[in-house]
């Protein structure tokens, strides 16, 4: 099916069979990535009295039980109600079907190899973490000449295997400055995506800086205030397949219903051409 739509005044179109997915395939018997030292997501057959959910063991069916935590299992979406004590469920926050979207690649930075240190993080930064900083989310941009879109995605370069790491203190994963943070809030992006475990450093003081910057909540605060913003996500541990090149897509955001903070998501990508 061909999609025709218009994006800051210019005319688009995308076919919805060219689709990609970048979520990582949770495979329950096999690797998987894995954050914060959870558990493993876990798949097993339901025995209820004399039924076993399983046609390999006698079942009449197949019939399964997940155990998942989508914060560190794997890919997934999650909305303002991940710091605030009210509920803000992510399968209502997704809004549009199609939103336009920007992907961009950057190589974080090892904060110590940063010539201009204009950037900051609470709490500070220390010489071994990898960053992203504001001026690299910039020249990214200015360089992919995108247009303004609903939605950010930033694909890092990185040795780590995105399909199995267990992101810890061997293998501590990048995150944004605060200022990068800032930039991107500045740009008016309702949905941020990245193949990260978080926005924020695995280790913070529980502080959540950019978290809160994301979504207007007062850094030290856990209350929804007159400026949150409860129509914006971040989709964390996304996989972008090589072959997928920077650019201007449409994008899917696929969230279960669940009345949850988080979820595991699909973001299926549509390459989008002007005509």
């Amino acid at each position: 099916m061909k999609i025709q739509f218009q994006c800051n005044g210019e005319a688009y179109e995308s076919d919805s069979a060219e689709g990609t997915s970048i979520a990582i395939p949770l495979d329950f018997s096999g690797p998987q990535p894995n954050h914060f030292g959870a558990p493993k997501a876990e798949q097993k057959p339901l025995r209820l009295g004399g039924f076993t959910g399983d046609t390999r063991q006698g079942g009449s069916c197949n019939v399964d039980t997940l155990i998942v935590i989508p914060h560190c299992n794997g890919t997934h979406t999650e909305s303002v109600g991940h710091i605030v004590n009210e509920d803000v469920y992510v399968g209502h926050q997704t809004g549009d079907a199609f939103l336009t979207t920007a992907l961009i690649t950057l190589k974080p930075e090892r904060w110590q190899l940063v010539e201009t240190k204009q950037d900051s993080y609470r709490p500070p930064l220390a010489g071994e973490d990898w960053v992203i900083t504001r001026k690299q989310l910039q020249s990214a941009m200015q360089d992919a000449e995108l247009p303004k879109t609903d939605a950010l995605i930033i694909r890092t370069i990185s040795p780590l295997e995105k399909k199995s790491v267990a992101y810890g203190e061997a293998n501590p994963p990048a995150f944004l400055t605060v200022e990068a943070m800032q930039w991107v809030v500045e740009q008016e992006y309702r949905h941020l995506l990245l193949d990260l475990p978080s926005v924020d450093r695995m280790y913070d003081d529980g502080l959540l800086t950019n978290h809160h910057l994301f979504w207007f909540v007062p850094e030290g605060t856990h209350e929804l205030h007159a400026e949150s913003r409860q129509d914006k996500t971040i989709t964390e541990m996304v996989l972008v397949p090589e072959q997928v090149a920077d650019g201007f897509y449409l994008m899917n955001l696929q969230v279960p219903a669940l009345c949850t903070d988080a979820a595991p998501s699909k973001p299926v990508l549509f390459p989008a051409k002007s005509v």
